[in-house]
């Protein structure tokens, strides 16, 4: 079951990269950077939160509220 998380983890890890990609326009280098530094990916890959439970909309939606918060 750990490395069936784990691979969900990852997958979705992928896809919210990729929707950033587009929504921001940027490479997959600055997505991956941008992404994995945040707050949202820690989460992400700690099971206790649970977020790797949503789909990659929601987890993008969470980076982008992380994103408003510290530019306020």
């Amino acid at each position: 079951m750990e490395n069936k998380i784990e691979f969900a983890m990852c997958l979705l890890a992928q896809m919210s990269i990729r929707e950033l990609m587009d929504k921001k326009n940027c490479d997959m280098t600055t997505a991956i950077a941008d992404f994995m530094e945040s707050t949202t990916a820690v989460c992400l890959f700690d099971k206790e939160t649970g977020l790797w439970e949503n789909g990659p909309d929601y987890i993008v939606g969470e980076y982008e509220q992380e994103k408003l918060k510290a530019m306020a």
